[in-house]
């Protein structure tokens, strides 16, 4: 009897070891980016394996522009030899830009991989001593003391003479190309902060100009998305309305995507961003870039939003042409694609009464603010204006 209660006693103890594992994998699952922004390192089924630069950066003295934020950094070589694989690849000349590459764990197989020149972008002083010496070993190897993140920030600030020595620094010797001779430099950035999602929507907002980086042509991105920007990226109108937005339309728009590593969920993605070669040529009418790029964040805004009566609102009863091509007295904005949307917008500003309606109006008065907001909230349609 007694050997019988000792084998339950074992049996029920296992079960609690077995209740006890399950809840610390699925409480460790869900919380592993989290975790690495307190300074802890990311568990190992993110296969990246990063760290977080908080946990390093204790200094405390002033910045000429603002105190950086947190952001991620590989520290696996075996992951870093991949992604310098694929900045490399097909890759015979040209800068690579490495955005706060931390201890340089990327930076030192990129020029294992015999990237021909490498400009890294790094503010950190815990790390620069260490990048410095790496850099005395390699002559292709230039160091920029300064956040490249910080980029939308500087190019609308006053331009003193700090800002323009600063953008100098940034593209020194760096080849203005035509739209399609190619790519004058490619980018490799990890985004995981606020501060580089705002980044990444401040290249949507010059990429119609060809202003900051694309002014000296096609430039390639390399980045690593977290899940959630992913999820963005990936979203289709009718299957995933509503993570679908205003930057899903723009991004699958304006680049050629490549996701060139695709792994689980809450980890991150490498993927490739490529301005597409016909932008300024045949996608928009009249190359209204700049006027699709507001289009778009306007009325992506509220993707519920009904069409025919918002257009209205602009160009007074032009319901009857809307439906003439096919327009449902019903579709939100929301409910079309990408290519719906760029044909709606091709359509709208091909009318008459395009030039002087009330969006037009709209239009000129976005544009005249000092700065652009590249928020993704939903609900902030009165910080357009």
């Amino acid at each position: 009897m007694f050997r019988q209660y000792l084998d339950c006693f074992q049996m029920l103890n296992k079960s609690f070891h077995l209740l006890e594992l399950l809840r610390f994998y699925k409480v460790n699952n869900l919380n592993f980016i989290r975790n690495a922004s307190t300074g802890k390192k990311l568990l190992k089924m993110n296969k990246y394996d990063m760290e977080s630069a908080y946990k390093v950066s204790n200094n405390k003295k002033s910045s000429r522009i603002t105190q950086p934020d947190d952001y991620f950094y590989v520290c696996d070589p075996v992951s870093a030899d991949t992604i310098a694989y694929h900045l490399c690849e097909n890759w015979k000349d040209g800068y690579v830009f490495e955005i706060n590459p931390g201890p340089g764990v990327v930076s030192k197989a990129l020029l294992k991989a015999g990237v021909p020149r490498l400009r890294i972008l790094e503010k950190n002083e815990d790390f620069l001593l260490e990048l410095k010496e790496l850099s005395k070993q390699h002559s292709n190897l230039e160091i920029i003391e300064e956040d490249f993140l910080f980029l939308p920030f500087i190019e609308h600030r006053s331009f003193d003479d700090d800002s323009i020595s600063y953008l100098e620094a940034f593209f020194k010797d760096v080849p203005n190309l035509s739209w399609n001779e190619g790519a004058p430099f490619r980018i490799f950035s990890i985004i995981s902060s606020k501060k580089s999602l705002t980044f990444l929507r401040f290249l949507l907002a010059v990429l119609p100009n060809r202003s900051s980086i694309f002014f000296y042509g096609r430039c390639e991105l390399f980045l690593l998305l977290p899940h959630s920007e992913y999820l963005y990226l990936i979203a289709e109108h009718k299957k995933n309305f509503s993570i679908y937005r205003w930057s899903t339309v723009l991004y699958r728009l304006f680049f050629e995507i490549t996701i060139l590593d695709k792994k689980e969920e809450n980890d991150f993605y490498l993927v490739k961003f490529i301005p597409r070669s016909d932008l300024f040529s045949s996608r928009v009418n009249d190359n209204k870039l700049k006027d699709f790029y507001f289009f778009i964040r306007y009325h992506l805004v509220r993707r519920t939003w009904l069409v025919i009566p918002t257009l209205e609102g602009w160009v007074p009863s032009c319901g009857p042409r809307l439906i003439k091509e096919g327009m449902r007295v019903f579709t939100r904005f929301g409910d079309l694609s990408p290519e719906q949307l760029l044909m709606l917008f091709n359509q709208f500003s091909s009318w008459p009464e395009y030039e002087q309606s009330p969006f037009h109006r709209s239009l000129r008065k976005f544009y005249r603010k000092e700065s652009l907001p590249y928020d993704d909230d939903e609900n902030s349609r009165t910080k357009l204006f």
